[in-house]
């Protein structure tokens, strides 16, 4: 299997050494009395310097996105690319960073452009406008999106909050929106899953441009960040009060573009150091991480510590792109070093001329003022320097993180001490074989199964964690705990495998059986999967299964046309006209396949050619070839 791109096997460590360049500020142009105050400042490790050195290394492509052919039919998103303040520094590159990633959710993760908001340069009341509309974009047990990339701004309680684009300096306390705020709005729709909330904005003193946010305002510790809500994942590019960290040559912010690239595939494998063809929430949160320091950047993006929501899958299929390689990275470092080097001694020359010349001016009026001002240009410049730093990635550390996951120390347990009585031992999860007339019969203790949950989060290996997925789907069925069961199915489905047709196929009709609007699209997709793999069934099941899969395809589809048609003649609009239309073209495919289907397999042909003759609105449509 492939190695990791954050664990990788050498015989050598790659040494990165990260950026932390003092120069000076910019001054007035009137040179002061000698013992004017040098005052220094660090632009160079914030990655802010956009000057760019002739040889420079251009980094892997992130966008466009790959399309993977995957579909998120119940996620909704809401993405904000806030860059043009009306009284604020700009936010460089936010839209592009907004855009890119409104790129990846709707060609990788499948979201649909129906569920899915984009705004940029947008005020607070627009703002929360369109959160409380997300909150019901997302259907029944999906994944609510929330990315921004902005302002953002620590306030006086340690909450974050991002920046709308009319907000001023003075009242940046007041009309900032904390994004817990923000998230309970959206969770208001108990259905919803899980959120996970995106954020490429610092919450320090600094803008993206390198200059101070609210000049003066002191900036408070910011609140560790909460794993308090299970339905609510935090992603932000700084876990503390850190400044902005920008990726010029790539026109992007460095958090963005990392975590744009580990979801095309580079962060597959990056906890266990073997790919699997996909990218969990894990995977992609220490690869970003990584991926900072492997460019000999400080930044110290949030990673999430909870197995059950980082087992999220956040990018799957066979058109994943590799990790570019340790040595493309160890280039584009060097690239991004001499690049800001450059910036920063450009920004020193570049003050220290207009100094001199304002020194000048005051030489030729002579006089004693003359000789204060070369006396204070020379006290000022003489020890001008640029001191550099760059972070040391070691690829043993991720090594070694590897190995501690399934480390065993093997040693005896503690003796208890006399007369206590001994604990019971906690319930066992070994002996998977051992199990199974248990789940069978319905009868795995709640110790058991909480173990066996655990075991799916955490078990590495794949056909382990598919056999210990079904035991506890086995048990919700013998149980008949259908709610336990929908949830067990769909998880294995979504995160172990779905490449069992019957599984697919008793999904599919279970949700379809449920009739809600909600769960049709859903419906669809599992029975998609079903076909996909029919080739395992056997006659007479093969004509019996799939021909009641393309009846679901076209029930379900004719259902979700009919209600939008509904929708638009309540409400006209192009939305809702667009929607209408999308959904009647997937009516008369699907439909349209069933009926040949049926032709083809000697089955009941009048209800598909109903449905085929309803949604086409042409007898031409449907009449057989």
């Amino acid at each position: 299997m492939p190695r990791s791109p954050v664990a990788p096997s050498r015989r050598s460590a790659v040494v990165r050494r990260s950026v932390e360049v003092s120069v000076r500020q910019s001054h007035s142009r009137t040179p002061s009395v000698p013992g004017i105050a040098v005052v220094r400042t660090v632009l160079a490790a914030l990655g802010l310097l956009l000057a760019t050195p002739a040889r420079s290394s251009d980094p892997p492509a992130v966008e466009p996105a790959l399309r993977l052919g995957d579909r998120a039919s119940l996620d909704g998103a809401l993405i904000i690319g806030n860059e043009a303040y009306l009284a604020l520094p700009q936010s460089q590159w936010a839209g592009v960073d907004a855009r890119a990633f409104h790129q990846w959710l709707r060609d990788s993760r499948g979201v649909s452009k129906y569920r899915t908001t984009y705004l940029e340069n947008v005020n607070a009341a627009t703002i929360q406008k369109h959160t409380r509309r997300l909150r019901w974009r997302v259907k029944r047990n999906g994944t609510a999106w929330l990315y921004y990339a902005g302002h953002g701004v620590t306030l006086a309680d340690g909450r974050r909050a991002v920046v709308p684009i009319d907000v001023s300096g003075p009242a940046i306390d007041t009309a900032a929106l904390p994004l817990e705020t923000l998230a309970k709005d959206i969770l208001r729709n108990r259905r919803i899953k899980r959120l996970v909330v995106v954020v490429d904005a610092s919450f320090g003193e600094h803008s993206r441009d390198g200059f101070a946010l609210v000049p003066g305002r002191a900036v408070p510790e910011p609140q560790p960040v909460s794993e308090a809500n299970a339905k609510v994942v935090y992603w932000l590019a700084e876990r503390a009060a850190g400044d902005p960290q920008m990726y010029p040559v790539a026109k992007h912010g460095l958090f963005t573009w990392t975590v744009l690239g580990g979801l095309r595939g580079w962060a597959d494998g990056a906890v266990t150091g073997e790919s699997d063809g996909r990218v969990t929430l894990h995977e992609a949160q220490v690869f970003s991480s990584g991926a900072m320091r492997m460019l000999g950047r400080d930044g110290s993006p949030s990673v999430d510590s909870r197995e059950m929501i980082t087992s999220m899958v956040l990018s799957q299929g066979g058109g994943l792109e590799p990790f570019p390689g340790l040595e493309v990275f160890e280039a584009l470092a060097e690239s991004d070093t001499a690049q800001r080097l450059a910036a920063a001694e450009d920004r020193v020359r570049g003050d220290a001329e207009a100094f001199w010349r304002d020194t000048m001016a005051m030489v030729q009026q002579g006089g004693p003022e003359g000789r204060a001002a070369l006396e204070a240009y020379v006290s000022e410049f003489q020890d001008a320097s640029i001191k550099v730093e760059r972070e040391v990635y070691l690829p043993q550390v991720a090594d070694a993180r590897r190995m501690l996951l399934n480390y065993d120390e093997s040693a005896p347990p503690p003796i208890p001490p006399q007369g206590a009585e001994s604990a019971a031992p906690p319930a066992t999860c070994d002996d998977l074989v051992a199990l199974e007339g248990a789940a069978m019969m319905g009868e795995l203790s709640s110790g058991v199964m909480a173990c066996l949950d655990r075991r799916v989060s955490s078990e590495r290996l794949q056909t382990t964690k598919n056999k210990v997925s079904r035991l506890l789907i086995v048990n919700a069925e013998s149980t008949k705990s259908w709610a336990t069961w929908e949830t067990l199915v769909q998880r294995h489905l979504e995160d172990v495998d779905r490449s069992d047709p019957d599984l697919c196929f008793r999904y599919a009709v279970y949700l379809h059986k449920q009739g809600g609007l909600d769960v049709a699209e859903e419906a669809i997709r599992w029975a998609g999967y079903a076909l996909e793999n029919k080739q395992v069934w056997e006659p007479p099941d093969f004509v019996r299964k799939v021909n009641g899969l393309h009846r679901l395809r076209a029930e379900a589809a004719n259902r979700l046309w009919m209600n939008a048609a509904a929708v638009h003649a309540k409400t006209p609009g192009p939305g809702t006209d667009d929607m209408a239309k999308e959904y009647r073209g997937l009516a008369m495919s699907f439909s349209r396949e069933w009926l040949d289907y049926a032709r083809a397999a000697g089955q009941k042909t009048e209800k598909a050619y109903q449905l085929c003759r309803s949604a086409a609105g042409a007898e031409m449509f449907c009449a057989a070839n």
